[in-house]
């Protein structure tokens, strides 16, 4: 205790300079810490960026070689099953004029083969049959001596050449020519023309190929084996099967094998300098070889020296200028270096506010997408192509179905009022890590609104969707019975049908909500077979509706072709409608093709699609029905359908307009800035492309929204209005009774009787 107060006495005997000081000096020491620690964990990233390099350029290299190899392997069998080559291989007199009959037969047979060689990086090869002594090739058949004396490509003694034809130890490897005395650098390969009556390290005759080093070395040619590095190849059996090097020594096979690599990556000491160096590894599928690139670290670590540089001179600029700092701002009066200190602490919480949305910036962008896929608005292939890719949904043999749910507090919980709202905000969280903890199949979740989340699910095309229907109840009443009795959060949910092709999953989402629309207590989870439709009333919401003049206006007859065969399925399979329900369906979906016909203008269109409004126009005056709406739909897709920079303008506006409707800046003023474009030509470019005005596409897409809102959820209508975009409820209101007849208060009152 004394020592504390000894303390504590020298500390207010400091002058408070020297504690400005003292603090400026720990900041310091604490940003660069940070800084340190920031540094290190950019360069073990950038680390991996050079280990993931390796590995995928490795294995490229690795791919072509083996494709190589294999067209070899087509080239040996074909020779081997030639019956004029089989009886040539066993002939022995060479005395004999059939003999040199059948060799002129068989050299003919050969070039049969020479197209395949074509394709292969060499540039000689031939056959050397052990019995006879001969040799022969597409273009020439002689006795082996005479043939290797006059091929300049062969610069090797006959006698050394036949005997390492006709060892094993050489067959199946590459072999370089600098390995046999020469000065050439390509490389021989050895392939024994082995029939099933000879034994396994003995053949009659071996082909030999020719590889040129410089094709080869193009194989590689993204690999980069510095000055002492390089590329060595064994068999199962431990063998060196091919070396590309730079002129360092050979590691043993048995050394690579008992290495420790984590993600094919090791590092190794060699040398009496104890170098350090880099090992990556990849295996062949086609010949079972191992590959391994062995390259000094310091040299593969090319990239990170620039960064270490830098870093050190940012550490050292930061000390000497922090230290500077220390000392100018502690001579300053203690209201400058509160304020310093305030301004200090604000900067500091907009860089961890800014390293937050960094971090979330990929999960919304996922969300973003899930959304533009559930709701139908992605209008055309390209885009909807790049959205699969970019969320890894690309999957052969699969299909996809969604699940709709509802979040609500439990009757037991008894929550007041005023704390729903920060009750919804943290069932957020936790129905989010529940749907990602019990569906992790693709793990991509789309909010559509303050309580309802949809989730992607991902099944096998070859299970039965009552099985998969099964599997996903089941898991969606154990998540309900956790999150009810650890939370005290019931959830309802609704299961879609499934589908092959993404681009389809609106149907299912569209299911899957309304099958979550008549869930109740008893049943809080069913799907789309669950319940038997009324017959009273017809399928065709306004967002159908709506989905329809967007598949139209940009052409995507795929979509509205999957579009009517659910307004089919919907309607006659699972109902039964009266006659008079069919008409006011007829009469609804003629209504939303009739206002899409009349909406185009005329004025500079081709007098060939001129010609197609006029026939039909034609068959507005003729009996309707569902297929002759289709194939009109399907012709005004011929009509609106361009490809024009103009078309992709739009369609980039539509986009934004869809995904920002909520916000109640959005006007013509702030997307002409955002896609730097004048108002006037915006506002132009916009009537002839999508056939109606700014204001009014915005006010239908919002009453869209506030009709599906209202229609299928709870939501408070006090505050309706402010997600929706609109400044004040009032303006809202009257939009919504121009558009509906009803005002959204009588609208939700018809829904819940």
């Amino acid at each position: 205790m004394k020592n504390r107060k000894l303390t504590l006495k020298h500390n207010r005997n400091m002058s408070y300079k020297n504690q400005l000081m003292l603090s400026y000096t720990l900041i310091l020491a604490i940003i660069l810490l940070i800084g340190v620690i920031l540094y290190s964990l950019s360069y073990r990233q950038v680390k991996n960026g050079i280990y993931q390099q390796n590995r995928l350029s490795l294995s490229a290299s690795v791919k072509q070689l083996d494709n190589t190899m294999e067209l070899t392997n087509a080239a040996v069998k074909q020779i081997t099953t030639n019956s004029l080559f089989n009886n040539l291989i066993n002939k022995v007199n060479r005395g004999d004029s059939s003999f040199y009959y059948l060799g002129y037969k068989t050299q003919q047979s050969l070039k049969s083969i020479t197209p395949v060689e074509f394709l292969l990086p060499i540039n000689n090869s031939f056959i050397y049959i052990e019995k006879s002594s001969y040799a022969i090739s597409p273009i020439l058949f002689s006795d082996f001596d005479f043939f290797i004396w006059n091929n300049t490509k062969y610069p090797i003694d006959p006698a050394q050449l036949s005997k390492i034809l006709v060892d094993p130890s050489y067959w199946n490897k590459f072999i370089p020519f600098e390995q046999l005395g020469t000065s050439s650098k390509n490389f021989l390969y050895l392939y024994p023309l082995t029939s099933a009556s000879q034994v396994a390290n003995h053949s009659s005759s071996v082909i030999c190929y020719q590889f040129e080093h410089e094709k080869i070395m193009a194989f590689f040619s993204n690999i980069n084996l510095y000055h002492n590095g390089y590329l060595v190849a064994y068999d199962k059996n431990g063998n060196q099967t091919f070396l590309l090097s730079g002129g360092g020594p050979v590691i043993e096979y048995e050394t690579l094998k008992n290495m420790d690599f984590e993600h094919n990556i090791a590092h190794f000491t060699q040398g009496s300098n104890r170098e350090e160096m880099l090992i990556t590894t990849v295996s062949s599928s086609y010949s079972n070889w191992n590959y391994y690139l062995i390259q000094p670290e310091e040299e593969a670590y090319y990239s990170i020296t620039p960064y270490q540089r830098f870093f050190t001179t940012v550490t050292l600029a930061a000390i000497i200028l922090g230290g500077i700092l220390a000392v100018i701002f502690s001579s300053f009066g203690n209201q400058k270096i509160l304020k310093l200190s305030n301004e200090l602490n604000l900067k500091e919480s907009l860089a961890s506010s800014l390293n937050l949305l960094v971090e979330k910036q990929k999960p919304v962008v996922a969300e973003s997408y899930m959304r533009r896929i559930m709701e139908g608005s992605i209008t055309n292939n390209v885009e909807m192509q790049y959205i699969i890719d970019e969320l890894g949904l690309e999957r052969p043999d699969t299909k996809f179905h969604v699940l709709y749910t509802e979040v609500s507090p439990s009757e037991e919980s008894h929550i007041c009022t005023k704390d729903l709202e920060l009750c919804f905000e943290n069932y957020d969280m936790l129905v989010r890590e529940a749907l990602r903890r019990y569906y992790p199949d693709t793990g991509y979740i789309y909010k559509p609104s303050d309580r309802a989340f949809a989730i992607l699910i991902a099944s096998g095309e070859s299970l039965h969707f009552e099985q998969v229907l099964e599997q996903s109840r089941n898991t969606f009443i154990s998540m309900h019975n956790e999150l009810l009795q650890k939370y005290g959060i019931w959830i309802r949910g609704g299961l879609g049908a499934r589908n092959g092709l993404i681009s389809y999953t609106w149907k299912s989402y569209q299911q899957a909500k309304e099958a979550k629309s008549i869930t109740t207590t008893e049943k809080y989870i069913l799907s789309r077979y669950d319940f038997t439709k009324s017959n009273d009333v017809y399928y065709y919401p306004e967002s159908l509706s709506i989905q329809l003049s967007g598949f139209i206006s940009t052409g995507n007859k795929e979509q509205v072709k999957e579009l009517f065969k659910l307004i089919r399925d919907e309607n006659t399979s699972r109902r039964s409608l009266s006659f008079t329900q069919q008409k006011w369906l007829l009469s609804d979906i003629r209504s939303t093709v009739f206002k899409k016909r009349h909406s185009i203008t005329e004025e500079g269109l081709l007098e060939d699609r001129l010609k197609l409004l006029d026939m039909i126009d034609k068959q507005f005056e003729g009996e309707i029905s569902i297929d002759s709406l289709k194939t009109i739909a399907l012709e005004l897709c011929d009509v609106c359908g361009t490809e024009t920079e103009s078309n992709e303008l739009i369609i980039k506006i539509q986009d934004y307009i869809v995904n920002n409707y909520h916000d109640p800046d959005l006007c013509l003023t702030k997307i002409s800035d955002i896609f730097g474009i004048s108002e006037n030509y915006f506002s132009y470019l916009f009537k002839r492309e999508v056939s109606e005005n700014f204001s009014t596409y915005l006010e239908r897409l919002r009453m869209a929204k506030a009709k599906e809102i209202i229609s299928t959820t709870d939501t408070s209508l006090s505050t309706l209005y402010e997600y929706l975009g609109y400044n004040n409820a009032a303006s809202f209101r009257r939009a919504f009774k121009k558009n509906f007849g009803v005002s959204p208060k009588e609208m939700r009152d018809k829904v819940n009787a």
